[in-house]
């Protein structure tokens, strides 16, 4: 039997802290946190997607075609 995740709901200003935090992390590395990677991080904090989607989308975006 598999394990639900119960996520808290978070406020929409936590969120853009949180994105914040990780993009400042990021640049103290010398990396930057794409718009699309910002979407992702927006969907799953909305709810509209989970971790799972957001991996499966993620790998058949960057699948080598054999």
């Amino acid at each position: 039997m598999k394990h639900q995740v119960h996520r808290k709901t978070v406020t929409d200003r936590i969120h853009k802290q949180r994105v914040q935090s990780v993009a400042g992390t990021m640049a103290i590395e010398g990396l930057t946190l794409s718009e699309a990677s910002r979407r992702n991080l927006d969907r799953y904090a909305s709810g509209q997607a989970n971790f799972q989607q957001i991996m499966a989308e993620l790998k058949a975006k960057y699948q080598r075609a054999e």
